[in-house]
């Protein structure tokens, strides 16, 4: 979907532009976890932090080895148990940057169970442009879940964070990513050279 940023192989995000111009403190650019953790109690999905549960590196490395998950994302190539845990690892300081936040999706009641990811890396840092991506395993596909984790997701980072815009980008020939923006309420801005259709949401 997106090209990933440097500093978080494996996940959909774009490489933070580095905006020429007047650069923010660091502090104004970290970003937080939400607390509490964010569900959906109708749809039956919350999501957390990586490494919360002891088998992250575990089910990040199996999605990693999903070929519908390395083929909508690009996934470090080097994508075993270790390679997972280095990169779970990395995440309070990507965050602590403002490069990027990912969290794990998970079904209510069952928060040690990973069924997906939602995330966002900084497109624009001067403009505070968001790009968001997400993924889910086989065995969660086809039920709403993306949709009701992205919605989380935007709702929580559009309110909470210092991000004005939020982005998402999906491939042509992926139609459930796009139904997925959607209904997530993200408005198409057009299609890209690269053959991809653009998505916004805004803060209101």
């Amino acid at each position: 979907m997106r090209e990933p940023d440097a500093e978080a192989p494996g996940r959909s995000g774009t490489v933070p532009s580095g905006s020429a111009g007047r650069q923010r403190s660091p502090s104004s650019l970290a970003f937080a976890l939400p607390w509490p953790p964010l569900v959906d109690a109708e749809r039956g999905i919350g999501l957390r932090p990586w490494g919360a549960a002891d088998a992250d590196a575990t089910a990040l490395a199996a999605a990693w080895a999903d070929p519908e998950v390395a083929r909508r994302n690009q996934v470090p190539a080097r994508h075993d148990e270790g390679a997972a845990a280095a990169w779970i690892a990395g995440e309070a300081q990507r965050r602590s940057r403002g490069l990027a936040v990912d969290l794990v999706v998970f079904e209510s009641g069952r928060p040690d169970l990973v069924v997906g990811e939602v995330g966002l890396v900084m497109a624009d840092r001067l403009r505070r442009w968001g790009e968001v991506g997400y993924w889910t395993v086989a065995s969660a596909r086809g039920h709403g879940l993306a949709t009701a984790a992205v919605a989380l997701f935007s709702r929580w980072a559009l309110a909470e964070l210092s991000v004005a815009r939020l982005l998402a980008r999906t491939a042509h020939d992926n139609p459930a990513a796009a139904r997925v923006a959607e209904r997530a309420a993200y408005l198409p801005a057009g299609d890209l050279a690269e053959g991809a259709r653009l998505w916004f949401l805004d803060r209101h």
